[in-house]
């Protein structure tokens, strides 16, 4: 019997139901990669019970590291367009959202790298859906993933400025260390933007995170040019 399997190759390529369906395995904490893999290859490639009582273990193996991209992080940014009946925010790539949103995403966001609460994602969602949703185990890991992707695009897009921090693994931050790191590094963002100036603080907030963002990786950018020329003049 010959077997001819066609599958997605890339988080782009998912409709709506596939990508809830990986959002569902991969939140469930049941499946291990491997057996992830598995599953979306035998629903995606329309398997039937006769196909499968046909193939041999080792045939289903052989696909497997074409998934690997399963397990991996977006390069660009996936959601799901409805979640309880809330659409979306227009632009999964976050242009038009308020600069003052994306400061808490990215807050809520490292809270929920930290603790492991869906409370963090559920409050991302006020703001992706309109609403504060009380998210399913697969919604809140679509919401992770569109955050993540969309950090991944600006990693790529702005990379003077999302620069990764080093990780000191002998140092455990507590609570209070991590929001006084987050906090002074909104005030500098909102400091830079601004240039002093308190009474632009509305004016920034409101302004386009894309915009905001652009600015701040080409403030990035200059001082780390200034930088190197000191470095190189000994000073």
């Amino acid at each position: 019997m010959r077997i001819d399997i066609a599958v997605p190759t890339d988080w782009r390529e998912l409709d709506q139901k596939q990508l809830h369906y990986a959002c569902f395995l991969l939140s469930s904490g049941h499946y291990t990669p491997d057996q992830i893999k598995s599953l979306c290859i035998i629903r995606w490639g329309k398997l039937t019970q006769e196909q499968l009582e046909v193939l041999k273990p080792e045939q289903i193996a052989a696909f497997l590291p074409m998934m690997d991209w399963l397990t991996g992080i977006p390069t660009t940014p996936v959601c799901l367009e409805k979640i309880q009946g809330r659409e979306a925010q227009e632009n999964a790539d976050f242009q038009g959202l308020r600069f003052e949103d994306w400061l808490i995403i990215e807050a809520n966001y490292q809270g929920y790298l930290r603790h492991k609460e869906i409370s963090f994602l559920n409050d991302i969602s006020r703001i992706l859906y309109g609403k504060r949703l009380e998210l399913s185990a697969p919604e809140a890991y679509s919401v992770f993933l569109w955050v993540a992707s969309v950090k991944q695009l600006f990693a790529n897009r702005f990379p003077h400025f999302f620069v990764p921090a080093p990780i000191d693994e002998n140092k455990q931050e507590s609570d209070r260390e991590v929001y006084e790191k987050l906090r002074s590094s909104r005030n500098l963002q909102i400091r830079a933007l601004t240039k002093g100036d308190i009474t632009k603080e509305k004016e920034i907030y409101e302004m386009d995170c894309w915009r905001a963002l652009t600015e701040l990786d080409a403030q990035a950018e200059e001082y780390n040019e200034l930088k190197r020329i000191q470095q190189k003049n000994g000073k």
